[in-house]
This record gives C-alpha cells, sequence and structure tokens, in this order.
C-alpha cells in the first residue's frame, strides 16, 4: 500500500506485508466498516452481480520517503 503525503507531493509512505482476503457474503465485515464511518450501509451500492470481500493487510515492513529539498536550498 502507498500512501503520499496531501501536502508535500515528495513524501510517502509504503507499507509492504501479506493480505488476507476472505469473502463477506453477510455483509459482516461492510456493517463493521460502515458503522464506523456514518452508518453507511454498502449494500445499497452492490449490483447485485457483485460479491463482497473483506481484505485485512498483515504488515510486515514500512518504507518512508522524504525527498523535500533541505529548506533554504
Amino acid at each position: 500500500m502507498l500512501i503520499p503525503d496531501p501536502a508535500s507531493p515528495y513524501r510517502t509512505l509504503e507499507i509492504r506485508g501479506d493480505i488476507e482476503i476472505t469473502p463477506d457474503d453477510d455483509y459482516a465485515f461492510a456493517r463493521h466498516v460502515g458503522r464506523k464511518y456514518g452508518g453507511t450501509d454498502f449494500r445499497d451500492a452492490d449490483r447485485p452481480d457483485e460479491a463482497r470481500v473483506g481484505v485485512v493487510l498483515h504488515p510486515v515492513r514500512a518504507n518512508v520517503t522524504d525527498l523535500r529539498p533541505p529548506p533554504g536550498s
């Protein structure tokens, strides 16, 4: 996963690891995330032919990149 710093295009956080993908047929994971982010019911956004999965990242390594020029240069 690569996360850019919105304040500086020269800074990023990269997280590497293993992912675990599991079916979310009963929407348990989607309900958990929906409650955390304002009570969203994700079933309203799904088309009949779509299936939900839960994805969990197990971090192994993190890399921080800061390529900003030094102050005053």
